[in-house]
């Protein structure tokens, strides 16, 4: 992570995916033993912090993914092309965008008729278009924030709840539909 995201520049874009196991401060990787490898929270937010990317996003579908909170609050239809996409991230302000599957209290559920996370799968139907509430074929990262969320809390009965976080421009261009 830090090899790639410290080689960024202001013009590219940085993604941290996860989805696995997860405790309180800390993601647990394939190669966790019980107790070393942990890739904790506070690491994952000072490289990010590090990154002169414009724009970084960070996903997680983990149990008490949560707790990785960067503590700040957020501050025309046509078919999109992979021009208009690409200025959207030009007229994006930016920022680092924490989207984290459950509550740092929380287990992030699967189901297995779903085959998936119940987050990574609403998270991947809103990254391919459902979350586009404006319907300019970009997904935001607002946009996929509000769909994820509420999918995924009526899926599983309020008992889980994505959480944003972040300093980052709410038009943070996240995905586009090609057609």
């Amino acid at each position: 992570m830090r090899q790639y995201f410290l080689k960024a520049d202001a013009n590219d874009v940085v993604l941290f995916f996860f989805s696995g196991h997860g405790l309180e401060g800390c993601f647990l990787p394939v190669d966790f033993d019980g107790f070393n490898n942990k890739l904790r929270h506070e690491e994952i937010k000072q490289v990010l912090l590090q990154s002169k990317a414009k724009h970084k996003l960070c996903i997680a579908d983990a149990c008490h993914s949560g707790t990785l909170n960067y503590g700040l609050a957020a501050k025309g239809p046509a078919p999109v092309s992979l021009n208009k996409y690409y200025q959207a991230f030009e007229d994006s302000s930016g920022g680092v965008a924490l989207l984290m599957s459950s509550k740092g209290e929380e287990l992030s559920l699967e189901d297995h008729g779903l085959r998936q996370g119940v987050f990574t799968y609403y998270l991947l139907r809103g990254m391919r278009g459902a979350a586009n509430a404006n319907d300019d074929n970009i997904v935001t990262i607002r946009e996929l924030y509000t769909y994820v969320h509420a999918k995924v809390r009526e899926y599983t009965s309020n008992v889980q709840n994505p959480v944003l976080s972040g300093l980052y421009d709410d038009n943070m261009p996240v995905a586009f539909q090609r057609y």
